[in-house]
């Protein structure tokens, strides 16, 4: 038990360490490629002076988290389910470097809608095949209060399939959309991703790849808290959508995996947030023909506007997404009991 809890917090120190490093080593490089961020027209006005900023920042994560999980596959073969993760993550931060870079070089616009869902749902529904079909145990489900884990098996498979691409394709999106205000992504995700581990450990015995789960978990908690250093406000570097993209594929898997995706729900409360509010302003603004319930979506830029200053927000949001971790390892308890 001591050993298990140790390796966490060596997982999250070692990314701590090696992403302040590569952050070291990227800056001046991604400075000298001139890959500034144009801001969006549309946007708060008071982000046109991030103009030139650059981005791809998520690959001062991404790397040290993706070579640590390959050198830990190579000593734990028994892993598979950690390399399947990080090819996830990786297949996702793809995705999102293309937008980035279309962005940076070619148009502002980046991948159309059309392009990047095509990319991110092929992504999904590979991991998804995986999933369902190449892991050793049966996918399952649990649930609080029910004393037995529901088994996926027959024809729930395929039916549970088409909920699983969705999954990935709407928590990977929403994190993209927390990634708005200097250090709030990764604020959030450090906290939503620790309170995930956190659940890995607390289901270890009932869920066969916990270990896979909790190591990846917080390797992304370290790596998130090693961008803050060049993240925060006012931010030296964003990590783009080749960052967030992949962020929110991570722990959208860990949760599949972990058979508790409604985890989200609760540790990733700010991610709903900024989903939902995107979605009810343009239900909202087509219905009434232009009315607006909030000031802007995501939800962040509406406190924005209303006087907020980036730094509350984010520490705003980030005691908010503690109040959700801790509510959704309330809901862990009845399971393991």
């Amino acid at each position: 038990m001591t050993e298990n809890i140790l390796e966490m917090i060596i997982a999250a120190l070692i990314m701590i360490i090696s992403t302040a490093a590569a952050g070291l080593v990227g800056m001046p490089l991604l400075r000298k490629l001139q890959v500034g961020q144009t801001v969006r027209d549309d946007g708060p006005k008071s982000h046109y002076k991030k103009s030139g900023t650059p981005t791809f920042g998520g690959f001062f994560f991404l790397l040290p988290i993706a070579l640590g999980s390959v050198i830990m596959f190579f000593i734990d073969t028994e892993l598979r389910s950690l390399l399947a993760l990080i090819i996830l993550v990786l297949l996702f931060a793809f995705a999102g470097f293309l937008d980035d870079y279309i962005k940076v070089r070619i148009s502002k616009k980046g991948l159309s809608v059309k392009q990047k869902t095509l990319l991110l749902s092929l992504f999904s529904v590979l991991f998804t095949a995986y999933y369902l079909y190449l892991t050793p145990d049966q996918p399952f489900l649990l649930l609080p209060f029910v004393n037995e884990p529901l088994i996926i098996s027959g024809w729930l498979k395929p039916l549970y399939g088409v909920i699983v691409v969705l999954y990935l394709f709407f928590v990977s999106n929403s994190v993209n959309l927390t990634d708005g205000v200097d250090g709030l992504a990764s604020s959030v995700t450090a906290i939503c991703s620790a309170f995930i581990g956190t659940a890995a450990y607390m289901l270890r015995d009932f869920a066969p790849e916990s270990r896979s789960v909790w190591l990846i978990s917080f390797a992304i908690v370290g790596g998130c808290i090693g961008f803050l250093f060049f993240n925060r406000h006012p931010a030296q570097v964003f990590m783009g959508d080749t960052g967030s993209q992949a962020l929110g594929a991570g722990l959208a898997g860990a949760c599949l995996l972990l058979g508790v995706p409604w985890l989200i729900v609760f540790a990733g409360i700010i991610y709903m947030a900024e989903s939902f509010s995107v979605i009810i302003q343009v239900a909202y603004y087509k219905k009434t023909g232009g009315k607006r319930i909030f000031r802007m979506s995501p939800i962040h830029h509406h406190y924005e506007l209303g006087g907020w200053s980036e730094v509350k927000i984010v520490r705003t949001f980030a005691g908010v997404s503690i109040v959700g971790g801790a509510a959704a390892l309330l809901l862990i308890l009845p399971i393991i009991k």
